[in-house]
């Protein structure tokens, strides 16, 4: 099975409607009973689907522990060049398995230092749709002289100061009014 047809099926499966909901205008992030309304932006709807299939790529499934893995995978492998709502989310999800799935984060992220994404990739959407997930993952897979080296440590602060930064701030404009 292809990328095109391996991502149509993880939409149905999911229930994220065609194309992954990017002819939505919010989407929601669900923290068990509780929704939170995201703006579907542009950036977000144009570059979707490569998130989705990093998810086809690394196997890891949609609930918080999956969702903050592949971002902390992500972030290992480049990340999201200028698109920084992408890196905001990404930051945020990673700081999730940072707080509650660190070994998961951790050996995510050491994954994804051996491997490119779906972004970084330099394929196509039409070029990645004509392969299949192993096909694909062997193409984003780096070989040993050029695997990077990137500071877990320090990307998981960053992600932790993207979660709670709004707090800080939030508190420190209290004391200082």
């Amino acid at each position: 099975m292809n990328i095109e047809h391996a991502l149509n099926d993880f939409y149905e499966q999911h229930g994220y409607g065609v194309g992954g909901g990017i002819n939505k205008k919010w989407d929601m992030i669900k923290f068990g009973p509780i929704a939170l309304p995201l703006p579907n932006l542009e950036s977000r709807r144009k570059n979707i689907y490569l998130h989705d299939i990093n998810h086809l790529v690394t196997g890891y499934d949609t609930t918080w522990k999956g969702e903050s893995s592949v971002t902390s995978w992500e972030i290992a492998t480049g990340g999201w060049g200028k698109i920084y709502f992408a890196w905001w989310l990404t930051l945020w999800g990673m700081a999730v398995g940072v707080m509650l799935y660190p070994k998961h984060s951790y050996d995510a992220f050491q994954a994804g230092l051996s491997m490119k994404s779906a972004f970084t990739s330099g394929l196509t959407k039409q070029e990645m749709y004509s392969l299949t997930i192993d096909q694909l993952r062997s193409r984003l897979s780096l070989p040993q002289a050029h695997i990077v080296t990137r500071s877990y440590y320090a990307w998981a602060s960053l992600s932790l100061l993207v979660w709670f930064g709004p707090f800080l701030l939030g508190i420190a404009l209290y004391y200082a009014l």
